[in-house]
């Protein structure tokens, strides 16, 4: 069926009423909901870290919908199936548990979400983190290497699966920890390895792989990098210490400790992850902006894939966001359309999920077609589906290590 204005008009009114009514406070996760290009309404889905914050709250309801003697028990299996995953049937059964203990939802919550009184009524830890949520949208934008426990093999070409990086061997977990051209993997397991704490975890992981660790985590080698390939190509052509490679990082990824000493490097003072973000809140600081929550996921999100804004980027940016005196989502969806893709095609994939931090502000209608049809095709979400909003925020020293933090730069 062409496009024509009755179908414009369709997909206007439903966008408006999914996506254009203000962001309710206390919304924890939600199912996302779209309009697609035949102007149908649809669910989506959240995927969340293995140990991310959705599983215990899945586990959780779960537990509660057991208990609840109206209810089918039936309703629960989803959640206990996939707790990690939040969809239609997710929606579902937080309903069917809203009927049952409808005073441990505020009124205003919508139907199918869970909200933050529903967390600190069932849940003896507390509340998500805006890093926590943070995490449920920019790590499935990351597919190769979405999880903790991920891994790898660059070399493996034929896999379909590869990394940009065209020096790349081998990548490990959300942040694309590479032993290649940044030599980030090799970095980061060299911090697990020192720390007293996380360094005996690292050493029993790799048992009798231990020579190879020692080999990759000696930064006194001349050719620490450039050696990574030589050090790894034994275990790459090798099927069974191949397999056993992954279950080493299968089993760190398993310690709390390992995960956040992860973190902790590339979002650190020595890790990519932090400078990249930087740049942002110095160009939020120099264009008269106070950061949010919102902000802080889009920075996180945009570090992944992309190299640190320059100089020359944040001074023009900054101009312009002052001058414009663009409101928050305005800047954000100014620095997807102007920082400089590698073509037309990666923006036409990109934008979609820059998208995700400003289509609660315009309505999926208010996206421009590209925009609109990148957002289909590579999100459907929304940066409130995580129950992130425009409140004022900058992420403390020890989640984000930016300038001013002790021991930094002024």
């Amino acid at each position: 069926m062409p496009w024509g204005r009755s179908s414009h008009l369709i997909v206007g009114l439903t966008a408006w009423l999914l996506l254009a009514a203000p962001s309710v406070a206390g919304v924890l996760v939600r199912a996302p909901s779209y309009v697609n290009l035949s102007a149908q309404a649809r669910t989506w889905r959240l995927t969340d870290s293995s140990w991310g914050f959705i599983s215990p709250l899945s586990t959780a309801v779960a537990g509660e919908l057991e208990r609840c003697k109206k209810v089918d028990p039936a309703v629960a299996t989803p959640l206990q199936m996939s707790p990690n995953r939040l969809d239609k049937a997710s929606a579902e059964a937080l309903t069917a548990l809203r009927s049952c203990r409808k005073r441990w939802f505020e009124k205003s919550t919508p139907a199918g979400a869970a909200d933050e009184k529903l967390w600190l009524k069932i849940m003896d830890q507390p509340l998500p983190s805006p890093l926590d949520r943070a995490k449920v949208i920019a790590f499935g934008a990351a597919p190769l290497t979405p999880d903790y426990d991920r891994t790898l093999w660059d070399w493996d070409r034929g896999s379909g699966f590869t990394s940009a990086d065209p020096a790349a061997i081998f990548s490990w977990g959300p942040y694309k920890a590479t032993a290649g051209h940044g030599c980030t993997f090799q970095r980061v397991l060299s911090v697990l390895a020192a720390n007293a704490t996380t360094g005996p975890m690292v050493r029993e992981a790799f048992a009798e792989e231990g020579p190879l660790l020692d080999q990759l985590i000696d930064p006194s080698r001349p050719d620490w990098c450039a050696g990574a390939a030589a050090i790894l190509k034994p275990v790459f052509g090798d099927s069974e210490r191949r397999e056993n490679f992954r279950i080493i990082f299968a089993k760190l990824a398993g310690r709390p400790e390992i995960r956040a000493g992860y973190d902790g490097y590339f979002l650190g003072p020595n890790g990519y992850l932090g400078r990249r973000i930087a740049r942002h809140y110095d160009l939020y600081g120099r264009a008269g902006l106070k950061p949010t929550k919102m902000d802080f996921a889009y920075f996180l999100d945009r570090s992944l894939d992309y190299p640190p804004l320059t100089e020359a980027q944040i001074a023009e940016l900054s101009a312009t966001v002052r001058t414009g005196r663009m409101t928050n989502w305005q800047a954000r969806r100014l620095i997807a359309n102007v920082t400089p893709f590698s073509s037309p095609g990666a923006r036409s994939y990109q934008i979609g999920r820059d998208a995700v931090y400003f289509v609660d502000a315009l309505g999926q209608e208010g996206l421009d077609d590209t925009e609109r049809t990148s957002w289909i095709k590579n999100s459907r979400l929304k940066a409130t589906d995580v129950g992130l909003t425009e409140e004022a925020y900058v992420p403390p020293c020890d989640v984000v290590f930016l300038p001013g933090c002790p021991g930094g730069q002024p």
